[in-house]
């Protein structure tokens, strides 16, 4: 278990809470906080949810909550879930770095800093639903998106929550000296060819390490991986059997030394 420190701001709060993260506990929503009594849960950053649906009527009079599922013409379609919106949040996540110079490994923190905001709804977008009325989540806006080591920052160009595209910007600029170490520059793990997640959707394939290695493009991974069973990790976790990405691309590419997207 992690404890990431954050600071949360909404029109009722403006306060430092603890995110608890239990990833190694293999949880759909490892990521937790609980404010004005109230608890949320979340697989990533941008999708904490209320934790305790019944405690919908006191969490709307103190959060802005998005509500929705449950009917569509009529007809029981699912249950409902209240996504929390209208926030901003400022987190720091540890992670380990490895310094080349010298060989050692030290502390880093990835900052990120990002708000949901009143959404346009003249905008392309995922079309939901609250019953049968039409529904729409806020827009976010990411600011920030840092790793901090060693008295220098490297700040991903790509502002969004998306930790595959940032935590590539940010190798690129720090390979000649530091990579972190963990899932995103692991050996063995790997993205979905049917898509992902913002974050925590990665697949490790630890226990078919000879698999892995044989696999240099799309095609290899449904020809030696497909029919195997793997873990979910998120990008910022770090086991043991971690060895850095320097020998095959994989399904998703990136290579140590090797930093085109």
């Amino acid at each position: 278990m992690q404890i990431w420190k954050a600071h949360y701001k909404d029109q009722y709060h403006d306060t430092f809470v603890d995110i608890v993260n239990t990833e190694e506990e293999y949880q759909n929503d490892p990521l937790s906080f609980t404010l004005d009594g109230i608890a949320f849960r979340g697989s990533s950053l941008g999708d904490f949810q209320l934790a305790d649906v019944t405690k919908y009527d006191e969490a709307k009079e103190k959060f802005h909550i998005l509500k929705a599922g449950g009917y569509i013409d009529g007809n029981r379609k699912g249950s409902y879930w209240y996504d929390l919106q209208r926030y901003a949040l400022d987190v720091d996540i540890p992670v380990k770095v490895f310094r080349k110079r010298d060989n050692s490994e030290i502390q880093g923190t990835i900052h990120i800093s990002f708000e949901y905001t009143v959404p346009d709804t003249e905008k392309s977008r995922t079309i939901i639903y609250c019953d049968d009325v039409r529904v729409y989540r806020d827009d976010v806006n990411v600011y920030d998106f840092t790793l901090y080591v060693d008295g220098v920052n490297y700040s991903s160009t790509r502002k969004t929550l998306y930790f595959e595209s940032a935590l590539h910007d940010i190798c690129k600029q720090m390979s000649r000296d530091y990579y972190i170490k963990c899932c995103f520059t692991c050996q063995y793990s790997d993205y979905s060819p049917y898509g992902c997640d913002d974050y925590g959707t990665m697949l490790c394939y630890r226990k078919y390490k000879g698999d892995y290695l044989k696999v240099n493009n799309k095609d290899d991974f449904f020809k030696y991986l497909e029919d195997k069973d793997f873990e979910m990790r998120q990008e910022t976790y770090l086991c043991k059997e971690y060895e850095l990405r320097n020998k095959c691309p994989g399904y998703r590419g990136f290579v140590d030394g090797d930093y085109e997207i």
